[in-house]
Formats: structure tokens, C-alpha cells, sequence
């Protein structure tokens, strides 16, 4: 074999794996069947949390690395999209520094920034229809959803410091004619 052919493919083959986006250490959580929920993520100890609103019949969920931004992209492949939409959790793992953007890109293309959730009130809501504060009340394990009354919501029991609405001076009330958190 000519050593100048296998150089040549050797150096093709490194410069393709250097210039090829890096290799991203994540894992996809959960597609509960809520309907609202803040998007955003948390960063902590080199770890970034993602929270994503997507399509409940996308195929796959998928991370790419460009740079410093991270992608989390739905993916559809067969053509097969419902009408509903559900959470899910995206942690991406061994985050070399906090001078990142992270943006998630849905099945049709489309881009969305999402921002940092850290000092913000993250607890979510159904939008029920109502006519009174006295229709609405805030439940799930942590209190976090502001729902209708007699509303059955199923979710993931977790805490986390961003559900606290006294602390971020939330009230869940009815608010033009929707269940919904607000400002007190």
C-alpha cells in the first residue's frame, strides 16, 4: 500500500473527527402529558438541567455541542405529530465552563433561546377556564401548578426551590377567565 494514500486518509480522518461538533454526555427524561410549563434550564456543578416543552409523538430528543451553545433538538421522522404537548427533562453532563446559550430547535425548525430559570419562579398552568379565584387552586405534590378545580394533572413528585410562590410572591387565581399564576 502507498504510505502517502494512508497518510493522506489518516489526516483526513483526524481533521474531520477535530472539526466535527464535540461529542455532548446527556440523557432525556420523562414526556408527561402536561400542557404548560416554563422552559428554561438550571445550571449547578457542570451541569445544565433543561426543561422543554415538546410534541408528545416527536421521535427523538437529541444534543449537539456547536461552539459554546448547546442544541436540544426534536426530532420527527415519520411524519406522525400529535396534538398535545408534554415536558421533558434534558441534562446535559460535563459542562466545561457557565459561558454558554442553550437553545432548543422543534420539529418544524423552529429556534427558541432558552433562558437561565435561576431566581425565577418556575411553577406552571393549565389555563382552565373559570369565573373566580374560587375555581382555581394551586396543587401537585409541590403546589406548583395553578389548575382548576376537580382538574386531574399527572406529573413527576419533585421539589425544587423555584415552586416556592409565596417566595416569588405568587397567587393562583382566576385571571381573564384561565387558572393562572400572577403576581400578589
Amino acid at each position: 500500500m502507498n504510505w502517502e494514500i494512508l497518510l493522506s486518509c489518516i489526516f483526513a480522518a483526524f481533521l474531520l473527527l477535530c472539526l466535527s461538533d464535540q461529542q455532548v454526555d446527556y440523557s432525556v427524561k420523562g414526556c408527561n402529558q402536561t400542557r404548560f410549563f416554563t422552559s428554561g434550564y438550571e445550571y449547578s456543578n457542570g451541569a445544565i438541567t433543561a426543561y422543554i416543552m415538546r410534541n408528545c409523538c416527536s421521535d427523538e430528543i437529541a444534543v449537539e455541542k456547536s461552539g459554546s451553545i448547546y442544541k436540544i433538538i426534536e426530532k420527527d421522522e415519520d411524519g406522525k405529530i400529535c396534538r398535545c404537548n408534554c415536558m421533558s427533562t434534558v441534562e446535559i453532563r460535563n459542562v466545561e465552563n457557565e459561558n454558554f446559550k442553550v437553545v432548543f430547535i422543534d420539529f418544524a425548525g423552529g429556534e427558541k433561546v432558552l433562558k437561565n430559570l435561576k431566581g425565577e419562579f418556575c411553577g406552571w398552568s393549565t389555563y382552565a377556564t373559570c369565573s373566580s379565584d374560587a375555581d382555581c387552586v394551586a396543587g401537585g405534590c409541590s403546589g406548583q401548578v395553578c389548575m382548576g378545580k376537580g382538574e386531574d394533572v399527572v406529573m413527576t413528585c419533585e421539589w425544587r426551590d423555584c415552586y416556592d410562590a409565596k417566595k416569588y410572591g405568587m397567587v393562583c387565581g382566576c385571571f381573564n377567565g384561565r387558572c393562572q399564576w400572577a403576581q400578589s
